[in-house]
């Protein structure tokens, strides 16, 4: 009984302690917020700022940056034989350096999708954009006493130090603190404060010295500043329409070769707090059986304890049934599709969105070749089409979406799709249900066997007000690997595959 209260008065300390902490973090991010203008800041929609560049070897170049609300960033800097140019545009991130140009995927994305929403929002909305704020301590910057404030979302964070005296922000580095961005010589543009001097540090490159000698507010920023660089002498893209009907084609094709396979698939879900903070954390593992154009997922274990006997009993009826359901609802719809068919009609549900409904809802840009995992493919990014008229709920839902599709045009099969809600949805007005905008996710396939692409990665963040009064938040990934081949039968008999040697 002591020591259950001796644990238990640790917790509250630690849980008072930790509050506090939050608690300190967002009292100095409002005192930035008043200090950077307030109302005036509130008011900024794009931002565009230009300068000269000198490095420490004493060439010279120049420097842009510009925002536009709610998250696109692009910044440009040169300086001698150095150029980087990096952008996030609401769809997707992109940097063009010494390796190329390309694509980012993972921590880089969205870290980098982080910082323009830091930006563009100076720091306001951080819980409408689930980032949490986390106070780190106290630094001295340059002989500056600084509070250090970390921003964490989708498993990134970036640093700020706020100047103790002054709360305008000091010192900005990324979470693993390899690029290091000082500011300095604050102005006033527009009743807002602006820093125009800047100093950039990062390994393998030049100490870069950035005097601003411009900035510019609401002056309205072309979209296509944002949008994938076209470079000269790049390879002709194919016609994208006739490539997604050579996809829809090959669909059955593709389903035929999943059938060989089965899976250990990770699952990791994490329900959130108002704020974004982890509170509950939970580890599935299963087993999957491709049945019927569909995956059976059977239960192994959960937060790494096996299942017991009785419920590993219950758990072989539940996927026995689901199986039986699997191939009953098969059936069913090859009936149904035969039926329509001999009366000359289309079959088609509503409830579904195809890959060539997709293209018609949506506005392609950007579409261009790149190497994903190995193998040349070709992306392009998608936004919500202006104008459009959704005819039933999923079209709602496709017609509010932007991201990134990786498409390999050998294999005719997506690679990767990345998307996000650009709008809330509703469901019955919003009495329902409202899906927050920040919700998004990642498909993510990987080659197998050098015949198919099967799933690898699923991440999805989903936030949502339920009946008016539920708030549900949260994060899940799903992680695919120990891919065998499988042989199944007519019946689908489900029994545990024999290892087949790593291919």
């Amino acid at each position: 009984m002591r020591r259950l209260l001796a644990l238990t008065l640790l917790v509250a300390a630690v849980g008072a302690e930790a509050l506090a902490a939050d608690q300190s973090a967002s009292k100095i991010v409002d005192r930035y917020k008043k200090a950077s203008g307030g109302a005036a800041a509130s008011r900024v929609k794009s931002t565009f700022i230009s300068g000269t560049v000198s490095a420490a070897d004493g060439s010279t170049g120049r420097f842009t940056y510009q925002l536009s609300s709610p998250s696109s960033m692009r910044i440009d800097l040169e300086a001698g034989s150095y150029k980087q140019s990096e952008c996030y545009n609401g769809k997707s991130a992109w940097r063009l350096d010494a390796r190329g140009l390309r694509t980012l995927l993972g921590e880089e994305a969205k870290r980098l999708r982080l910082e323009a929403l830091l930006a563009n929002s100076r720091l306001s909305e951080l819980r409408r954009n689930r980032i949490v704020p986390q106070l780190v301590g106290k630094a001295s910057i340059e002989g500056r006493d600084a509070d250090a404030v970390e921003f964490l979302r989708d498993g990134v964070r970036v640093k700020v130090f706020f100047d103790g005296t002054t709360n305008q922000i000091i010192k900005r580095e990324t979470g693993d603190g390899t690029q290091q961005v000082f500011y300095g010589d604050y102005r006033v543009v527009d009743g807002v404060m602006e820093p125009f001097s800047i100093r950039v540090e990062k390994p393998g490159a030049p100490e870069l010295l950035i005097t601003v000698d411009r900035v510019e507010h609401n002056r309205g920023v072309d979209a296509i500043a944002f949008r994938y660089p076209q470079t000269e002498g790049a390879p002709p893209v194919p016609d994208l329409d006739s490539l997604m009907k050579s996809i829809i084609a090959n669909q059955d094709k593709i389903e035929e070769m999943r059938e060989r396979y089965t899976c250990r698939l990770t699952q990791i879900e994490r329900k959130h707090d108002g704020d974004g903070r982890v509170k509950e954390t939970e580890t599935r593992v299963y087993e999957v059986t491709p049945v019927a154009n569909r995956f059976v997922e059977r239960l192994i274990s959960v937060n790494g304890k096996e299942l017991s006997a009785a419920e590993r009993e219950k758990e072989d009826k539940r996927v026995q049934k689901a199986v039986e359901e699997l191939i009953k609802r098969r059936e069913k719809k090859l009936e149904e599709k035969e039926r329509a068919r001999a009366r000359g009609e289309e079959d088609n549900n509503k409830n579904e969105i195809t890959i060539k409904d997709f293209l018609r809802i949506s506005e392609i840009t950007s579409v261009r070749r790149e190497m994903f995992r190995g193998h040349e493919v070709i992306a392009f990014d998608f936004e919500p089409r202006k104008g459009f008229k959704a005819k039933s709920r999923a079209e709602d839902i496709a017609g509010k979406l932007a991201g990134t599709i990786w498409v390999d045009e050998a294999a005719l099969q997506v690679a990767r799709l990345e998307a996000r809600l650009t709008d809330s949805f509703k469901i019955g007005g919003g009495v329902l249900a409202s899906i927050s905008p920040s919700t998004a996710f990642v498909f993510e396939q990987e080659k197998i066997g050098d015949e198919v692409w099967l799933p690898s990665l699923m991440e999805a963040n989903l936030s949502a007000r339920l009946m008016l009064l539920a708030k549900f938040n949260r994060s899940m990934e799903r992680r695919y690997s120990e891919y065998k081949k499988y042989q199944i039968d007519s019946r689908y008999e489900l029994t545990r595959p024999k290892d087949n040697p790593k291919q």
